[in-house]
């Protein structure tokens, strides 16, 4: 974000997370919304809470989407699109 969410202020820096959280809420995704995604239904959107405090929407990845739940320990993991994206990815811890 290019501001703080909570005062929004513009004095923001990049800190270092330990790469752990919990699953804040989610949904699960059983139409595509795009034609390249057609192979990857139903997959997990995820709100997880790092245990730092801040937020991050994801994918949680490595396990069945039944499984997914509010709550539920996630480690972050990045996943390399193109060589120069990558996103961040949540795997149970």
């Amino acid at each position: 974000m290019p501001l703080c969410p909570q005062c929004h202020s513009a004095d923001i820096e990049w800190r270092a997370a330990v790469a752990g959280g919990s699953v804040y809420t989610y949904t699960v995704v059983h139409h595509p919304t795009h034609p390249a995604f057609r192979d990857q239904v139903p997959y997990v959107v995820a709100v997880v809470e790092l245990d730092e405090g801040p937020r991050i929407v994801t994918n949680v990845k490595h396990c069945r989407v039944e499984d997914v739940h509010g709550g539920m320990r996630v480690s972050i993991f990045f996943e390399e699109v193109t060589d120069s994206v990558s996103l961040p990815q949540a795997e149970p811890a």
